[in-house]
């Protein structure tokens, strides 16, 4: 009997041994795991792009007796994926930098409440450094979320945001109720997760629209109804229609603004704006789309689903941009270009020219 007990008593510990040791085994196997996917991380390649950046913006057609004169322009995005360096500012005004507390844009304010200006016209002129970094997640462009090779990126999206309430929001061209939750819900039938869905709406946007600037009365708004109707627009269109139908089924989704950087030059005039969007995924992160730019070329329809370029640079966020200390009482649409008030009216004889050159 005690020859039984002892012989049970030494295959538990023999058990538990066994436990002990298998349990390490994994421990060490999940950091070795851990290991490996930093080193892989650390030799991610990223398709980097650095670029120099002057903007010079002339008002005109100022009377002599200028006072009460306010300007408002983006400051161009600081982040992970976009570093900027050696700005300057050269303008006649006093000048500080503020916050659009809602989009967290950073905006230059300037000034002038008593008249210094010799002529009827005053120059402000910008310039700075941008070193800008592919950004996407490691996915395919399906819906899978599965690991490509060729476009694997170290980069985290997964910072959980603490405010995703108002992204799911109607802007004031961009409803998200009505004739926009039905196509929503149509277009997206039989999609389970918010991948899928966003993925279904992608597709139908570029399957339905057409590229097109032929029209100022409807392209280049970025009113989602319009686009809706005439199924023709530019990369505001585009997105503005993606934001609504995503944010219809409760897909948190904003909009992104900045100017293109051609691929193909090294040097030139910056001619217009481009944007894009992003969309949240719970565990994820922001999740980037260039839908206008995957309909001008079809050979990156997948890409543009979950990554964008470094050809481009960001400025600034969001819609219905209400400017501090601005006496309008209508929002921007969106803001990219400088806005100025004389008097506490629109001012609007602004001439802006935009140039680049790779570092």
């Amino acid at each position: 009997m005690r020859r039984n007990c002892y012989i049970q008593r030494a295959s538990k510990k023999s058990h538990m041994k066994r436990i002990h040791l298998l349990i390490a085994i994994l421990i060490i196997s999940c950091i070795g795991a851990l290991a490996l996917i930093k080193r892989l991380e650390a030799s991610a390649v990223y398709n980097e792009r650095a670029f120099f950046i002057e903007e010079r913006i002339v008002l005109k057609g100022l009377p002599r007796d200028v006072n009460n004169l306010r300007i408002w322009i983006p400051y161009p995005v600081s982040d992970r994926w976009q570093k900027v360096s050696d700005f300057t500012l050269e303008s006649p005004f006093d000048y500080r930098v503020i916050v659009d507390k809602t989009n967290g844009t950073r905006i230059i304010y300037l000034k002038q409440d008593q008249n210094i200006l010799d002529e009827n016209t005053a120059e402000i002129r910008i310039s700075f450094n941008v070193k800008r970094k592919e950004y996407g997640l490691p996915f395919d462009g399906s819906t899978a979320l599965t690991i490509n090779p060729e476009h694997s990126r170290r980069v985290d999206l997964s910072r959980p945001e603490k405010n995703l309430s108002r992204f799911l929001k109607p802007d004031r061209l961009v409803p998200v109720n009505g004739r926009i939750k039905a196509l929503a819900v149509e277009i997206t039938q039989g999609k389970r997760t918010d991948l899928e869905k966003a993925r279904a709406i992608y597709d139908y946007i570029i399957d339905k629209l057409t590229y097109s600037k032929d029209d100022p009365t409807v392209c280049g708004i970025g009113d989602s109804l319009l686009t809706l109707q005439y199924l023709k627009g530019i990369c505001s269109d585009y997105h503005s229609l993606f934001i609504s139908l995503a944010r219809s089924l409760g897909i948190p989704a904003k909009f992104e603004i900045g100017f293109p950087i051609p691929a193909d030059k090294e040097a030139g005039r910056i001619n217009g704006y481009h944007c894009w969007a992003r969309f949240y995924l719970k565990n994820k992160g922001w999740i980037p789309v260039d839908i206008s730019e995957a309909d001008k070329h079809p050979e990156k329809r997948d890409y543009f689903f979950g990554h964008i370029d470094e050809h481009r640079i960001h400025l600034a966020s969001g819609r219905d941009i209400n400017l501090e200390y601005a006496k309008s009482s209508q929002p921007l649409n969106f803001f990219i270009y400088p806005y100025a008030e004389l008097n506490g009216k629109q001012f609007n004889d602004i001439d802006t020219e935009i140039r680049f050159k790779n570092l």
